[in-house]
């Protein structure tokens, strides 16, 4: 009895050893296992920023400078190309050489990181008229009138020339070229006319003249005065015409004594009997009607009479 008490005592303590001693009576959880940190992944590269860009003018041609225009930029590095060729020498931002119609231009702009481009074809220039001349002394003689313009075609193009010529305000259907003739216009007109340029695929701006009114225009004196003569009287008929078909009356402003002059018809006439040797002036004026005047001036020498022989 005693023996069998003493093994239940034995058994009773390993009992509590076995609990180790915790009054819950129950396991604890097993810890839970922490993951381990995770790196954060690499940033994706950002592309650069593009930059926008324009070329003028639009469309653009050989006849001027090309100008890159950038949106928001600062200072900035220019390149240039044409046919695919870069162009060296040219880091500004205008080009304004190396290029003509049909060739490709690019440009490429960086800005710190950010870049850009731009491509263009040249386009067709058209003609310039630059100046246009006119004969005016014409209009005083009342002979032709001549257009002479100067056209400038960068592309090097054949240039056609197209006129028209309007009189007191109408367009002549018959009068579309450079001349116009003496007898299409008079006194009191008023004369204008327009020229363009055309290289068949382009025209140039249209020019325009100013309205000349046709003022009345001066006698012309068309005969020269006689230098030498041998007879007793010195005689001239002073030649002149009037471009408006006026009927002119001569006079003296200067001639020495006995010279006379025909009002109507210019005749001069001077009977040299008496007249001493000397240098004498003479100058003839002319007016039409409404006082236009032309005058014509020159001297007159004359020796001293030959001594008679002897028989």
């Amino acid at each position: 009895m005693r023996k069998f008490m003493y093994s239940l005592a034995v058994l009773a303590a390993f009992s509590l050893a076995g609990c180790g001693g915790s009054d819950k009576g129950s396991d604890p959880k097993p810890a839970e296992a922490k993951p381990a940190s995770a790196k954060p992944a690499p940033a994706a590269p950002q592309a650069a920023e593009a930059l926008l860009l324009s070329l003028i003018p639009e469309p653009p041609t050989a006849d001027g400078c090309l100008k890159v225009l950038v949106s928001g930029s600062g200072k900035a590095d220019y390149r240039w190309a044409v046919n695919g060729q870069e162009l060296s020498g040219q880091s500004g931002n205008t080009l304004c050489q190396g290029f003509r119609r049909g060739d490709e231009v690019l440009v490429s702009v960086r800005d710190g990181k950010r870049t850009g481009e731009k491509r263009v074809t040249i386009a067709n220039a058209p003609p310039r008229i630059t100046e246009v001349s006119v004969n005016a002394d014409g209009i005083q003689k009342r002979a032709d009138l001549v257009v002479k313009p100067t056209v400038i075609d960068v592309d090097d193009d054949l240039v056609e020339l197209r006129y028209q010529w309007y009189v007191n305000g109408e367009a002549d259907p018959f009068l579309t070229g450079d001349t116009l003739p003496a007898g299409k216009y008079a006194r009191g007109d008023k004369l204008r006319f327009t020229v363009v340029a055309t290289d068949g695929r382009a025209e140039s701006k249209l020019y325009q003249s100013e309205a000349a009114a046709i003022a009345n225009a001066p006698p012309q004196i068309v005969s020269q005065p006689p230098q030498r003569f041998e007879a007793m009287e010195y005689s001239y008929q002073l030649k002149a015409r009037d471009p408006d078909g006026d009927k002119l009356t001569y006079k003296f402003e200067k001639a020495p004594a006995g010279m006379t002059v025909n009002r109507a018809t210019g005749l001069v006439v001077w009977p040299l009997a008496g007249v001493k040797a000397g240098v004498y002036p003479v100058k003839i004026v002319v007016s039409d009607p409404d006082g236009a005047t032309a005058f014509q001036e020159y001297t007159l020498t004359l020796g001293a009479p030959a001594a008679e022989k002897k028989p």
